[in-house]
């Protein structure tokens, strides 16, 4: 059975910052070792969220064969190692960046939504907002209650065209994590 391979990152915003990280695909999604990762004050431009989704997605890479069979285990070690060590890195930066007193401190209460990318298939990026927990995880809508929490936009659109998408997919997440309304509307 053929596996149908995707590149993916994620979008977080809070009320003093916008992240954006690549993420690696081994049947599972990992931080991203060497693709874009990056963060900014939170209020960053529609052309400027655009700009780096993209760039995130095509720096995004999919391990998963192609022919749906298993993944090298001591690569899949390797990797969580050198993708963990990269993780921690880049939150560090944020936790210092923006005054929290630590990386916990840094990790709650945060928007995000998840942009995917079937490369193979499509041009069209699909942008899911995500719901909160109290605990603070977070988890794409079940199917029969995502309706408006969905968005697609073309790879190729403007930066402004799939920033502004991404901002409409901020608009609808929800939980007790939720940050604020979006600033460009």
């Amino acid at each position: 059975m053929a596996a149908i391979r995707s590149k993916r990152c994620s979008i977080r915003r809070t009320d003093k910052w916008i992240s954006i990280e690549s993420e690696e695909v081994w049947y599972g999604t990992y931080f991203s070792r060497k693709g874009h990762v990056i963060h900014a004050p939170r209020d960053v431009t529609p052309e400027w969220i655009g700009l780096n989704v993209r760039l995130a997605l095509q720096t995004s890479e999919s391990f998963t064969p192609v022919d749906g069979s298993s993944v090298d285990g001591e690569a899949l070690i390797a990797m969580k190692d050198a993708s963990n060590e990269r993780r921690l890195a880049f939150w560090d930066d944020i936790t210092a960046s923006y005054g929290y007193k630590n990386r916990e401190l840094a990790w709650k209460k945060f928007d995000l939504v998840f942009a995917s990318w079937w490369f193979d298939l499509t041009n069209e990026i699909m942008l899911k907002s995500s719901k909160s927990s109290r605990d603070g995880g977070h988890s794409a809508w079940p199917r029969n209650r995502n309706e408006g929490r969905v968005f697609s936009v073309p790879i190729d659109a403007s930066d402004r065209d799939l920033g502004e998408a991404v901002l409409k997919a901020f608009s609808k997440c929800e939980g007790p994590g939720k940050s604020t309304e979006p600033l460009f509307p």
